[in-house]
């Protein structure tokens, strides 16, 4: 298992964890998720989800990686990219 934005252009792999996003400090040093929950829901949206397939098109260095999700070109930041867990497919 591993994050995403650790595989390398033309690599498969499986969602198998949608990580949350840290908390942040609020208000008078409140914490709060809702960076995380926000990230899950947009994520959800472009149709990443458990057991969905992904393919990195393109993993440049200091970029948004750029994958292939339901038909669908994505592109996602490199920090979201490291919170979404996945198994690597043999192609």
């Amino acid at each position: 298992m591993a994050p995403l934005g650790m595989l390398g252009k033309g690599e498969v792999g499986e969602i198998v964890n949608l990580r949350p996003g840290r908390s942040q400090a609020g208000l008078h040093g409140h914490r709060h998720h809702s960076h995380g929950r926000e990230h899950g829901k947009r994520l959800a949206e472009m149709g990443f989800s458990v057991g969905q397939t992904i393919e990195i098109i393109e993993n440049s260095p200091g970029m948004p990686l750029l994958v292939r999700v339901h038909d669908s070109k994505v592109a996602i930041g490199r920090g979201i990219a490291m919170r979404v867990m996945v198994r690597r497919i043999a192609s």
